[in-house]
This record gives structure tokens, sequence and C-alpha cells, in this order.
């Protein structure tokens, strides 16, 4: 029997939601299960329970659902019905206690066994769903609590076709919301993009993408009026979600081109283009278009003092002919925030609180340069850590409301004598089929989980019997900025299974940051008579 390598979210309780609910909370691990079995294995999964009441117990009902997606891409449950089981539900391969009685104080283990099927290939969903109704008697406000624990599985060895696409996309407005809904009078709130995206394979996958848009001005030519992100979200295999993406500005009527593209599990896809007659409101008839905000440096970086006050500056300027407002925030990096290692956290490694920009609005003029005063405040204490950071976060809008642009910085705090700590961990190649019978798309996930950032560079060879290489490709991403400490980035490329020879070979993956290898990972590989590969977890 194999245990599924969990991935573990911070526990979340329940309970904090009134006052008088508070004994009827728990807290559950891992709030999210996900990871690659073999075929035809018995796999043990074990759920911690604890009740957050420091005096009595409770009951839970554990219930089997299918999984499902909600438009924005979030997890749901559905009723879970034996005659009508979806092709990539894995709820028929779970059984699970129907109950489990909390003592006070005591976290109870729930196992969770799984039988995974000879035949299964490609990823399968399911999931729990925790209830804990109120107690008997019980006054006041009475609540009925309910965790769910996504559960979704890889199958080991046997590619899947990857088909993940953006399909289509409209244009409409965001209303207000309240009794004047949909009235002719009332005046937009913003414009959306709704984003059909399909995932017609069978690889649970991430993804994310960009969207441009564009109008059509004289001589039927097109200027851009604004980019903006597909956000990150994962996608289950046979599902799709249309996902709303905000423009940050008004449009009057007119022709719009909507260009997009995703980038699947690292892997860039084909692009989709929609052209559309947009009828926009009578009050709207200015377009404003993006600017691009200066910001240099675009890496500041600090010597940690005990005690000390240090000074810096930062320009900024707006290339536009129209005049804008800027107003900055100084968090803790977004693609660091709420992950953390087995040692560190998130907020071990963050400079926000000490870093300070004067002033953090203002109004800069058509081509105008402001320099900014970058002050940090360091505590008293030595640092903890070796290095520590914070984001600048720039928005600028026109004097109208309307977005015009965002810019980002990075400061950098280290502390003088210590050593960088450069790590990174790889999880396992994964591979998938494609439209192409003899092309394979190739794709893996990396965390950093040093203290200093990273500029991964990944490199996958196969390497015959004798290790000799028989053909090596690199795999890119999306993003070409750093990897910050504690971020995940998706890496993708393509292999061509008819270049490779008959037989069991080896993928030897490296990674190297700045000309320094930082992680490697070996995987058997084999290709059939028919041409077919099959990719083994490393054991």
């Amino acid at each position: 029997m194999r245990l599924v390598t969990l991935v573990i979210a911070a526990a979340l309780t329940l309970g904090a939601l009134a006052e008088r609910a508070g004994a009827q909370g728990f807290q559950v691990r891992p709030l999210f299960v996900d990871g690659e079995v073999p075929p035809g294995s018995d796999v043990l999964i074990p759920i911690e329970i604890t009740p957050t009441s420091q005096l009595e117990g409770r009951t839970i009902r554990i219930d089997v659902v299918q999984l499902a997606q909600s438009p924005q891409g979030a997890f749901r449950g559905v009723a879970f019905d034996p005659a009508t089981v979806p092709e990539r539900s894995a709820a028929t391969w779970i059984e699970v206690p129907p109950e489990v009685t909390l003592e006070a104080r005591e976290p109870s283990l729930v196992e969770v066994n799984l039988e995974v099927p000879f035949a299964a290939r490609g990823s399968y969903a399911a999931g729990l769903l925790l209830s804990a109704p109120p107690p008997e008697g019980q006054e006041g406000l009475r609540l009925t609590l309910r965790v769910l624990v996504p559960i979704i599985l890889g199958i080991e060895g046997r590619p899947a076709r990857q088909d993940v696409r953006l399909a289509d996309a409209s244009l409409r407005y965001r209303m207000p919301e309240g009794p004047e809904d949909g009235a002719g009078d009332t005046l937009p709130l913003g414009t959306m993009v709704d984003t059909l995206i399909e995932n017609n394979g069978g690889t649970f996958s991430s993804l994310r993408g960009d969207l441009w848009l564009d109008v059509k001005v004289e001589d039927d030519a097109w200027r851009q009026v604004r980019r903006v992100e597909i956000p990150q979200t994962r996608l289950l295999p046979e599902t799709a979600i249309t996902l709303p993406v905000e423009l940050g500005r008004l449009l009057p009527t007119g022709d719009y081109r909507v260009r997009g593209e995703l980038y699947v599990d690292g892997r860039r896809t084909a692009p989709l283009r929609r052209e559309i007659a947009f009828e926009g409101h009578p009050e709207v008839q200015a377009l404003a278009t993006d600017i691009d905000l200066g910001v240099e440096p675009s890496v500041f970086e600090f010597a940690y003092q005990p005690g000390a006050t240090r000074s810096g500056r930062v320009a900024v300027t707006n290339p536009a002919i129209d005049p804008v407002e800027v107003r900055i925030d100084v968090a803790l990096p977004d693609s660091m925030a709420g992950r953390a290692t087995a040692t560190v956290r998130d907020t071990d490694l963050s400079a926000a609180d000490w870093i300070e920009v004067q002033p953090d609005n203002f109004v800069l003029r058509p081509g105008q340069t402001r320099n900014l005063r970058l002050i940090a405040r360091f505590p008293d204490a030595e640092a903890e850590q070796q290095n520590h950071y914070a984001a600048l976060s720039l928005v600028a809008d026109y004097l109208d409301g309307q977005r015009a642009g965002t810019a980002a910085g990075l400061v950098e705090v280290a502390r003088q004598g210590g050593e960088d700590r450069r790590a990174l961990a790889v999880e396992p190649v994964r591979l998938a089929t494609t439209e192409s019978a003899e092309t394979y798309a190739l794709s893996l996930r990396a965390t950093n989980t040093g203290d200093v950032l990273l500029r991964p560079e990944v490199e996958v060879s196969v390497l015959d019997a004798a290790g000799a290489p028989v053909m090596t490709v690199d795999l890119s991403s999306d993003v070409q900025a750093p990897l910050m400490p504690l971020a995940a980035r998706s890496f993708g490329g393509t292999l061509s299974a008819a270049d490779l020879p008959e037989g069991d070979l080896v993928l030897l993956t490296l990674v190297r940051s700045d000309g320094a290898e930082v992680a490697e990972l070996v995987q058997q590989i084999s290709r059939d008579e028919s041409g077919g590969l099959t990719l083994e977890a490393p054991r």
C-alpha cells in the first residue's frame, strides 16, 4: 500500500463566524490532496480532524462527493450519484467511515482508502464533505459548518491527453448591484471580459494567460487599448469554466478585438482572436489606453543593520499624454504570500513592515518623472533570516478614475555577513499526449525553498542505457522575472517520440540558476514498439 504525498494547506478553523458558534468548530488537515499514484494500487490517505472546543467533542459527518468547479474556478462538491458517475470521477474508488466522533482537545485520524483501477489513465477527482450540525438544544445562532477536501489523483506512467484551450471571449459591462440593476440610465462600474476556458483532455492542469484588447481606428487599423492577465488557476479534466476578467475601464460603443493566450502547465497554447461589435453606455464616450509606467530601479537593495534607518530613491515616470494619479502600496510579494516550507513561513521573509515610500499618492503630469524617497527602518534585533523582501505595487489612474496602468518594484534586504541558501524543490516531470501522435508535452513545477532569488533554466535530457544523451530539450515558463523564495513556477515543453529508440531510457532533468546547478531529477522512461512513451515517477 502506498501513501499519497499530501499537499497540505494551513489548517482551516471553523467556528469564528459567530460568538455562539465557537463550540461547533473543527480543524482539518490536509485541506487539499494532490498526488501521483500507480495504476492498480491501494492508497491510504490520512485526514486529521480536531475540535476547536476545549470542553466538548463533536460528531462529524463524512460524505463522498463529486468534484466540480465554479465559473471562477473554485472547487465545489456535487452529490454523488452512483448511477451517473462522470468518467473522470474518483468517487467510486473511495471508502471512508460515514462519521467520526471527536473528543474534546483530541485530534482524530480518519483513514480514506482508495482502490485505483489498473485501467486508469490521466487525472481523476472527488471530494470529502465534512459537516458538523449544531448541537441539540443549542440556543441562539445555529450553524451547520462544512469543509470540502478536494482529492485529485494523477496516474503514474500512462500519459493522458493535454487539451486545455481558451475557447471564446466576450465583453460586457459590470453593473452596480441593487434595485437599479440593468436600468438604462445606470452608469456601469467597469467592463468585463468573460473568458471561456475548456479542458477537453485528461490532465489536471495549471494555467494562466494574457488578454489584449484592441480598438478599430481609421483605415481599419487596430490600436491596443489594454492588456490584462488571466489569473492563475487549475482546471479539472473534462471541465469548462467561464472566468470573468476585469478590464479596469469603461468602453464606449465601437469595434473591438480580443486577443488571448494561455500557458498550460508552462506550455503556450494556440492563441484566440475574437472581433466584437460592442454596444456601450451612451454616457461613456472617451476611450483611455494603457501606459507603461516606468520604475527605476526595479530592484532596490538595503543592507540590514539592527535599529538603523536607511533611505534611497526610486524614480517613477509617466510616459502618457495625460496626467495620472499614482498610488503605491508596500506588501509581501504576491508569489510568496500564503506559502511556507517546513521551517519558514512567508511572513518570516517579509520586509514590508520596514519599508515606507514618501509620497505614496501623487499626480504625475504628462512626461514627468518624480523621485520618491524609499525609507527602511530596521528593528533593534538581529535579523533571523538572511534575506527579506517587499513588493512595491504602483497603480496609475486617469483623473476620471479609469485605470491607466500598473507597475511593480522589489525591495531586497540582505543580512550582512551571512550566506544565501540556494535550494529548489522539483516535482516529477509529467508527460501528456498532444494533438500530434508523436509529440508529447512535458511539464514540471518547481518551488524555491531557499532564501534568495533564482533564475531557473530547465534542461531535460533523454539518456540511453549507457548514460549517453539521445535528445535534449529546454522547458520554458511564461514568467521571466526571478523566482522569489517560497514561490512556485510551472515549466513546459515538448518531446518528439519519433526521435527516440525503443526500450528503457532515462529522463534526466537539470535546473540551473545563473549557471549553477540547483536541482536534479532522474526518472525512467521507455518507448514501446508503437512509439508510445511511458514515464515513471521517481521512487
